[in-house]
C-alpha cells in the first residue's frame, strides 16, 4: 500500500469511476493497434489509481454508510482493468516502471485470475 492518500469524496470517486469505465467502449473502437495499445495503457494506469482511491474509502470507517456501493464499484473497476490488461495485452511491468514516485499501491490483486491473451 502506498503512503500517498487521494483524500477524495465518495461523490468525486464515483464520478471518476464513471469517466474511467466510460473509456472501455471507445478503446474497443480504435482501429490502429498501436494507438489502441497506448490508449489501453492510459486506461489501465487511470483505473489502477481509481482502484486505490476506492480502496482508501472502502477501508475508512468514516465511509461505512457507503461501503456497499464503494465495494461494488471497486470490484467492477478491478474486473474491468483485468479485462483491459488481458484483451489488449497491456504490459503491467511498463505501468510499474512508469510509477516512478511509487504512488500506486500493491498490484498483487492483478495476478489473480489474469491471463494473457494468446495471439
Amino acid at each position: 500500500m502506498s503512503s500517498k492518500k487521494y483524500d477524495m469524496t465518495v461523490e468525486g470517486v464515483m464520478h471518476w469511476a464513471k469517466a474511467e469505465l466510460g473509456h472501455v467502449g471507445p478503446l474497443a473502437g480504435v482501429k490502429d493497434k498501436d494507438i489502441q495499445y497506448s490508449y489501453a495503457q492510459c486506461v489501465v494506469n487511470g483505473m489502477l489509481h481509481l482502484r486505490d482511491a476506492l480502496y482508501e474509502l472502502v477501508t475508512d470507517p468514516r465511509y461505512e454508510h457507503c461501503k456497499v456501493d464503494l465495494l461494488k464499484t471497486h470490484d467492477q473497476v478491478v474486473r474491468t482493468v483485468k479485462h483491459v490488461i488481458r484483451d489488449y495485452g497491456v504490459n503491467i511491468d511498463d505501468i510499474k516502471r512508469f510509477n516512478t514516485r511509487k504512488v500506486l499501491g500493491n498490484l498483487s490483486y492483478l495476478k489473480r485470475g489474469t491471463r494473457k491473451r494468446r495471439s
